[in-house]
């Protein structure tokens, strides 16, 4: 495998050394960045990274994306969760372009304090490896991948995460729409091989070329480059919309999760509305097409301020604490399948153990109805002890067990709250079943269940309300007798929060 690895290379390496110098008078080719283009046209076709012209996601995919990437975790070979020795590999795709800005992304993530010690970034991307090659599944490329996933020490069941960037060689069409289509199918395909490769892989993050302007060979020239951006928008766009080629949820999934990185084209020196250009011949290798290192270094900061910052990414790629937080509202537990009536809110908050307990971080999740886990991503508190503060819509606020607990930045805290009375603070949690619940029926959040909680649940069922109610306290999406009976068993007892 090392053998086919090193022929690509020099075969890159022998066609870039005969080549004219870069031909910098090029400067402009007079196109409009997608993001910069917004809802006006190119060509008929509107512009914007994302459908309607938006340079963000839509929210519904924003909230998946988001979902996502608060399942991956440190995997062990196997692909098994392990939070000591566990990895979360990101893997790049690509071509010898990717490859080389990869490579300088790798450099500034090794260096960085702030990224997370658990991820991996191999660097998969090939010269030589265009796309028409890579639709091939059984081409050598993919045994390169795996020959390279190996020498990092990880396999393919520890890849979570992967940066695609590729396009034809030497496109015989320059025609518009006509090339920006044939590149989105070929993308659909690599797509599809991805998931079936790596059976872990939950996102995919992708890149069209650079400006290609100053292009003294047929790789990847003007117009092509320009238009490799608009076949990268209609893949993400597809996947929106519901093409069943791009399936990414379920047993039945076809495809990752997918959605633009940092978009990378500007026309040449023209800035872009962020004051992104493209000089030559600083940012290119003498052939106009490769970027020098200068160039590269461009890329990898796009990509470092793209994967710290995006709320997709932010959870697996940024150094923070993670807890997966395991807990149960009374009222919501059902103990046929020990699951809950519905997904929900919480918002955890992390506190001193010693007066005032002070709030030092925050984080909201969703809690998940079947393993009733919420994941949550710490990234501002200094390494300490701290009490877990737990509020739910309609529960009474609870605490995590007396002493608090070791938190660390870069660190993982599985905490089952269910497990024992003991994991709150004055064993102030409810059994249910097997379960040890949070109370239910803190419907005005003042911290104690009585007449008030109630009275206000009362009036909602009077009038037969329904909807996302504090008074739901079942989750039935219903108030009703049924809440009633849970708020006044509650109340009877003189059931409150105990804090420290």
């Amino acid at each position: 495998m090392k053998n086919s690895i090193a022929v690509a290379l020099l075969i890159t390496a022998l066609s870039a050394s005969h080549i004219f110098p870069q031909n910098c008078v090029n400067t402009s080719v007079g196109f409009t960045p997608l993001s910069d283009l917004g809802a006006a046209l190119f060509r008929g076709y509107t512009g914007g990274l994302y459908p309607g012209g938006s340079n963000s996601r839509p929210q519904i995919h924003e909230e998946a994306g988001v979902s996502l990437a608060k399942q991956i975790v440190p995997l062990d070979a196997n692909g098994n969760y392990d939070p000591v020795s566990g990895k979360i590999v990101m893997l790049s795709i690509g071509m010898s372009n990717c490859n080389q800005e990869f490579g300088v992304f790798m450099s500034q993530v090794s260096a960085s304090s702030s990224v997370n010690p658990k991820l991996k970034l191999v660097n998969g991307a090939q010269g030589g490896y265009h796309i028409n090659l890579i639709i091939d599944s059984n081409n050598v490329y993919w045994a390169n991948v795996l020959s390279l996933l190996s020498n990092a020490g990880v396999t393919s069941k520890q890849v979570q995460a992967v940066w695609y960037k590729n396009v034809d060689a030497s496109p015989a069409d320059t025609s518009f729409p006509g090339y920006s289509n044939g590149l989105r199918l070929k993308h659909k395909i690599v797509l599809n091989i991805l998931k079936k490769k790596f059976a872990n892989l939950r996102q995919c993050f992708i890149a069209s070329r650079i400006y290609a302007g100053y292009a003294t060979t047929g790789l990847s020239p003007e117009p092509n480059s320009y238009y490799s951006g608009w076949a990268v928008k209609w893949v993400v766009e597809d996947q929106i919309s519901g093409d069943t080629s791009l399936t990414y949820k379920g047993s039945g999934s076809k495809s990752p999760w997918i959605s633009w990185g940092p978009y990378l084209w500007a026309d040449g020196t023209a800035p872009r509305s962020d004051g992104l250009t493209w000089n030559c011949p600083g940012d290119y290798n003498s052939d106009g097409t490769h970027p020098s290192v200068n160039g590269r270094t461009k890329v990898a900061n796009m990509l470092m301020n793209f994967f710290m910052n995006d709320a997709a990414t932010m959870p697996w790629f940024r150094r923070n604490l993670t807890i997966h937080l395991t807990t149960a509202p009374e009222g919501f537990l059902n103990l046929a399948g020990n699951n809950l009536s519905m997904r929900d809110t919480v918002r955890v908050y992390l506190r001193r153990i010693f007066s005032p307990y002070q709030t030092v971080d925050s984080c909201t999740g969703i809690l998940d109805s079947a393993s009733l886990t919420a994941n949550l991503n710490f990234y501002n508190l200094t390494n300490g002890t701290y009490y877990m503060q737990v509020i739910h819509r309609n529960s009474t606020e609870t605490w995590s067990r007396s002493g608090g607990e070791m938190m660390t930045l870069g660190g993982i805290i599985d905490y089952d709250m269910t497990a024992s009375a003991g994991m709150a603070y004055g064993n102030n949690l409810i059994l249910k079943g097997t379960k040890h619940c949070i109370y239910s029926g803190d419907v005005n959040g003042d911290g104690i269940i009585d007449a008030s909680d109630l009275s206000a649940a009362d009036n909602d069922a009077s009038v037969f309300a329904a909807g996302y109610l504090r008074s739901d306290v079942n989750g039935d999406m219903t108030a009703d007798a049924a809440d009633l009976a849970i708020i006044d068993n509650n109340a009877f007892n003189n059931i409150q929060s105990i804090v420290p």
